[in-house]
């Protein structure tokens, strides 16, 4: 029972505290809005924190001072208290730069006028010394910061030189109770000001690390969209440099593929279907090319083109680029069989090879693309467009290079549009 009754009290403890400090962060936020700076943000919130403290404290002095009959500190004290309630009604009604030299300049009269009035035994010139720190954390020009300081240093040694030259004019009976009141207070004030900026340097600098870190990855994230357009080595040129050169292959193996029946589909397919379609083969493509280390280099309508030994040169180029050539079809033939028993629309495809040498590079300054221009290129077209549904259709310089590898069927000089005859070979499988 005893434990029970224990867990309520805690509990209640700790919904207490947790009202507390929400309230006081209500207090604390008192004209914070968002068009203001963070450097404003903090400094509000600390002068709004200094002068609820204040009013606590000076709320009660007062009611002590009213029990105790002393008129005239208890007036002292109820006008500080009213002087720090301002303050808050300034900051409400968002008259920020008011507020913070009014508070300076009251803090700087009042206690150097309580310290002189009372004399030694009452300590209040000690307060100008939270009060210094104060100004340097509220004020970021430093003409001011300094203004404030030596105000503050010269009132504080003015009242130290008046004990010694005149007697206090207020008498406070038991003198000695406030002076300590005071110098706990100059404690508690400087420890809060200073605590409070470090917890606000601590939360600048996990923000400042949220925010790098999301930098981070938005750099990321375009690195990689970089790396999607163009070669890596081609994008840190470009990010270097704000430009490419052009660099020469002398061997390199292109793929050209092209859909049949492609024309028939977009007549009755609605263009978001035809978009999907499309998408669903190239992106099966894109993963067959990466798996063998090829580039791809565009896609025009339903033509799909990818170069091996770019731009990276490797020996391989010819063999990655016939073994990737035959998963596409592969790949193809089985969307055709699943979307022919679901009715759905599918494509045929016809792929032409061809070897030699480019140039690759970037041209223009907007809407950057990696390419390739020679003669090669335009052969490797033909190999396509001359070959058959089904089928992967090689030149002779490609057969040349993957001819160990592969079995292939030689079809003869073949027309091809602007090339005259050329050798062409059908790839039949790897050996």
């Amino acid at each position: 029972m005893k434990s029970v009754n224990q867990s309520l009290v805690l509990s209640k403890l700790i919904k207490l505290w947790i009202r507390l400090l929400i309230f006081w962060e209500q207090i604390i936020s008192i004209g914070i809005t968002s068009d203001l700076t963070d450097w404003n943000k903090r400094r509000t919130r600390l002068l709004n924190g200094i002068s609820a403290l204040a009013i606590l404290i000076l709320f009660i002095y007062s009611l002590n001072f009213l029990y105790k009959s002393n008129w005239i500190i208890f007036i002292l004290s109820f006008l500080g208290f009213l002087s720090y309630f301002t303050i808050l009604l300034l900051i409400f009604f968002k008259k920020y730069s008011f507020a913070f030299h009014f508070f300076n300049l009251y803090n700087i009269s009042y206690y150097t006028f309580i310290a002189i009035s009372h004399g030694i035994i009452n300590g209040s010139e000690y307060i100008l010394i939270p009060s210094s720190i104060a100004s340097m954390l509220l004020f970021r020009d430093k003409y001011l910061v300094i203004f404030y300081f030596f105000l503050n240093g010269l009132c504080f040694a003015m009242c130290k030189y008046s004990f010694t030259v005149m007697k206090p004019f207020i008498v406070f009976p038991a003198g000695s109770g406030l002076y300590v009141a005071n110098h706990i207070t100059m404690f508690v004030t400087s420890f809060l000001v200073v605590l409070y900026f470090k917890f606000e340097n601590i939360k600048q600098e996990k923000l400042l690390a949220s925010q790098n870190e999301k930098i981070t990855q938005e750099q990321q994230k375009s690195e990689n969209l970089l790396l999607n357009i163009l070669p890596r080595e081609t994008a840190e040129e470009l990010k270097l440099t704000g430009t490419a050169q052009s660099r020469k292959y002398d061997a390199v193996t292109i793929l050209f593929s092209d859909f049949k029946n492609f024309t028939y589909a977009s007549e009755k397919m609605s263009p978001e279907q035809l978009v999907n379609l499309i998408h669903q083969y190239f992106s099966y493509f894109d993963c067959i090319i990466e798996k063998y280390g090829i580039e791809k280099i565009k896609t025009i309508g339903d033509a799909y083109m990818c170069a091996g030994g770019i731009p990276e040169e490797n020996a391989t180029h010819a063999i990655d680029i016939v073994m990737a050539a035959i998963e596409m079809q592969q790949c193809v033939e089985k969307l055709k069989i699943q979307k022919k028993a679901a009715g759905e629309f599918f494509f045929e495809i016809r792929i032409g090879i061809n070897t030699g040498p480019v140039v690759t590079g970037i041209v223009g300054t907007k809407k950057f693309a990696y390419d390739i221009w020679g003669d090669t290129v335009n052969l490797a077209s033909r190999m396509e467009s001359s070959g058959e549904v089904g089928r992967v259709n090689i030149s002779a310089s490609t057969y040349a290079l993957i001819k160990d590898q592969f079995s292939c069927e030689y079809r003869g000089k073949i027309a091809a549009k602007n090339k005259g005859e050329i050798d062409m070979y059908f790839v039949e499988k790897h050996l």
